[in-house]
């Protein structure tokens, strides 16, 4: 029985054993079956495929997000265009030869083929774009005609319905090219289109997507043999906008031909609804690279956004400012009377008033805009009282909008212009300085801001362009307390209450409105004809809107004025107004 037993282990054993032997000779005869196939059946296919295939990136663009005004209107989007490309290793012996083809089929311009060829070449086995932006016909004549040696590729390009009106506010996109070697570190493709200006350069983190592409394997001939993988592009976020288009569309309307801007703005939150500035330019030129050279020589400088990179001299809108500080600083009271015999003497030099107003409150100076009033105030107050309170306005510093190249104002004293003009300062300088005039100067949208201040009983607010992104509000609404009495601030409100609703007022024009506004001209000399300035609120007791209109070298404030008036009855008349 043992035998039995200890041959039956045996046995089993060696089956065992000559099965896995078999088993490992059947795989071996295969593995050797499939390298004969592969290197003697098929070997002169395999060596040409691994000779002239290649691997191909087609890169899949994403689409930048929306730009949406506060009513859901876009005011900046993406859509398709078609574009010509060409792999550089493919017609590597035969380029000249089909860009002269191409130009005479389609008749289009070949220096610009090569220039684009040039220009968006990143390798030799990446799709060049040579022909951008036809319609889908052409390009699917071309394809018919020139077969695989093209490529139809379609490519996001940006567009702006209302160029002229929004060019300021949201800027352009270009491609990254020119700028690689700044912008790589931040992350950017050289093909990846970036914000220049405004909106599009200061929410570009938001607006900016995703790009991606396909993996592809193709022979020399330019046929795909194989899809190795796909990244889909991801798009950019939607952001919406405080602006109302509608607004803004009447700010263009309203400013004509004149060079200036129109500030339109929530009182309270700072909410911009509107900011124009004129002259414009259209936005869709930069992104299609046509007739952008009238834009860059134009003597106007319409690429300059006038309300928040150009500093001026600010005239008598300051004189509400000069108020509050003699109030303030207990100088002066609200009945507090000089007279205004037309002039101001000064040793040999004469400081002149527009008109001859007589004695005069602080009520009727504001309502007059009464130089003479305001020089004599202003030698009470000194120059470092006054520069303190035009800091404490903020009249030398950045508003904080959302917006790229903000410029920041002046607000001189003596130590400035010593170290600047290598000069002392001179008691004229103060008289100067008093009514805005000198040395003094701001953008409007830091006066708009310094007025409503005034506007907003002694709170200031960050003007912001910013409503959300993907609809989420931003909550970049910021109110800070200057400290100035609430009882002085209602002086100076009712002063400038005062320049319109009365017959002598300087603002008595836009009493017809029935808005209850408050504010304040200016006419500021420089040289050529004088800067036109209104700076207003209303309603007057509880202001919702604060308004800015400012002409250069627009002649007088009277200017400015009609500008206000046009715009604000537009308003009125399409309801555009809370009530």
């Amino acid at each position: 029985m043992r035998k039995f037993n200890r041959y039956k282990k045996n046995y089993e054993l060696n089956f065992s054993l000559g099965l896995l032997q078999k088993l490992y000779l059947l795989g071996f005869i295969i593995l050797i079956g499939v390298l004969f196939n592969y290197q003697i059946v098929k070997g002169n296919y395999y060596s040409k495929r691994a000779k002239n295939n290649y691997v191909r990136v087609i890169p899949l663009r994403s689409m930048r997000g929306t730009i949406f005004d506060r009513n859901n209107i876009a005011l900046a989007y993406d859509k398709a265009v078609f574009n010509i490309s060409v792999i550089p290793y493919q017609i590597r012996n035969k380029k000249e030869e089909l860009f002269n083809q191409l130009s005479e089929f389609l008749n289009y311009d070949l220096k610009l083929i090569n220039k684009n060829y040039k220009k968006n070449t990143l390798s030799l086995f990446s799709p060049v774009n040579i022909i951008i932006n036809i319609d889908k016909l052409s390009a699917l004549r071309l394809k018919e005609r020139f077969k695989d040696i093209i490529l139809i590729t379609t490519q996001p390009q940006r567009y702006y319905p209302y160029p002229y009106q929004s060019a300021h506010i949201l800027g352009y996109v270009k491609e990254a090219t020119s700028f690689y070697d700044k912008l790589k570190k931040y992350g950017y493709n050289p093909l990846e289109r970036v914000g220049f200006f405004g909106v599009e350069q200061y929410y570009d983190a938001y607006l900016r997507g995703n790009d991606g592409g396909n993996l592809i394997e193709v022979d020399a001939k330019g046929r795909i043999v194989g899809f190795l993988g796909e990244r889909i592009p991801l798009k950019g976020k939607n952001v919406h906008l405080t602006i109302d288009n509608r607004i803004q569309q009447i700010a263009k309307d309203s400013m004509g031909d004149k060079k200036g801007a129109i500030i339109f703005m929530d009182s309270d939150s700072g909410e911009l609804l509107a900011l124009f500035s004129y002259p414009s330019f259209d936005s869709n030129a930069f992104i299609t690279g046509k007739n952008t050279g009238k834009f860059l020589t134009d003597k106007n400088c319409p690429l300059i956004n006038r309300a928040i990179q150009s500093t001026y001299p600010i005239g008598s809108i300051f004189k509400p400012i000069i108020s509050i500080s003699a109030l303030e600083e207990k100088k002066i009271t609200s009945s507090t009377t000089f007279n205004c015999t037309g002039k101001l003497t000064l040793g040999s030099t004469k400081f002149g008033c527009w008109s001859v107003h007589h004695d005069e409150n602080l009520y009727e100076a504001l309502a007059h805009s009464c130089n003479v009033y305001f020089y004599k105030v202003g030698l009470i107050l000194g120059q470092k009282t006054i520069s303190k309170w035009s800091k404490k306005f903020k009249l030398d510093s950045l508003t904080g909008i959302d917006l790229p190249y903000e410029k920041k104002g002046l607000s001189p004293n003596a130590n400035w212009k010593q170290k600047k003009l290598k000069k002392s300062w001179y008691t004229g300088d103060t008289v100067n300085l008093s009514i805005g005039q000198g040395y003094m100067l701001a953008t409007p949208l830091e006066a708009t801001v310094a007025i409503n201040a005034i506007a907003n009983n002694g709170y200031f607010v960050i003007p912001s362009i910013l409503k959300g992104v993907e609809q989420v509000n931003s909550s970049l609404s910021s109110r800070t307390y200057s400290g100035i009495s609430e009882k002085n601030i209602n002086i100076v409100k009712q002063g400038m209450r005062m320049t319109v609703s009365t017959k002598t007022g300087t603002a008595n024009m836009l009493k017809p409105l029935n808005l209850n506004i408050a504010g304040k001209t200016g006419t500021a000399q420089t040289r050529g004809k004088s800067h036109g300035w209104f700076i207003g609120f209303f309603p007057y007791k509880e202001p919702k809107y604060t308004i800015c209109v400012f002409l250069e070298n627009g002649g007088s404030s009277h200017e400015a004025l009609n500008v206000v008036y046009n715009f604000l009855n537009s308003l009125k008349s399409q309801n555009l107004l809370e009530k």
